[in-house]
């Protein structure tokens, strides 16, 4: 089996279903064109880059922070790698307190970069790995209860990186992809 190199966790998350959905897809590995109307994890994507490495690939979602996690995962991998060593250091230090000021940094700042590697860090250490906001469009999800979280997964990171280059990445509704 491919590896698929999730690195978010993501409610409706694909990755433990890509064997039953093997059967359903093309026998025939001249796949030209793939589109991605909700991304999330990125599970079908990642399996079908691997496994079809279609020439041309797009992949969506409504959720623009998320959007910009993937766009920063394909562009700037090298510069997101140390910034999750150094919260992965300061999260075993005190992980609820340092947990509820990564928060209301993530919710305070403009800076692409910073904003995609605190969502991976909150993602890896909140509540069961939701994405929720409240209002205001702040993110409001409590602190989870995980022994050791995978804040770091270098190797999925740069394998995801690689898997993302070339790919036209776009924060829009699904229902605009007919568009494409």
């Amino acid at each position: 089996m491919t590896v698929i190199p999730t690195f978010v966790k993501w409610a409706g998350g694909k990755t433990q279903l890509i064997k039953q959905f093997i059967p359903l897809f093309p026998k025939k590995a001249n796949v030209k064109r793939y589109f991605e109307p909700m991304v999330g994890s990125g599970a079908v994507f990642f399996y079908t880059k691997q496994a079809y490495n279609p020439k041309y690939s797009m992949i969506f979602d409504i959720n623009h922070d998320l959007i910009n996690l993937y766009l920063q995962i394909r562009d700037n991998v090298d510069e997101i790698i140390p910034l999750l060593k150094i919260h992965k250091s300061n999260h075993k230090k005190g992980p609820k307190i340092y947990y509820y000021k990564m928060r209301e940094k993530y919710n305070n700042t403009e800076d692409k970069l910073e904003r995609s590697t605190l969502l991976l860090y909150l993602n890896k250490t909140c509540y069961n790995g939701l994405y929720r906001v409240n209002s205001k469009g702040e993110f409001n999800v409590p602190f989870g209860r995980y022994k050791d979280p995978s804040i770091l997964q270098e190797g999925k990171l740069r394998l995801a990186s690689n898997l993302l280059e070339g790919t036209i990445i776009k924060a829009i509704p699904f229902e605009k992809i007919l568009d494409f």
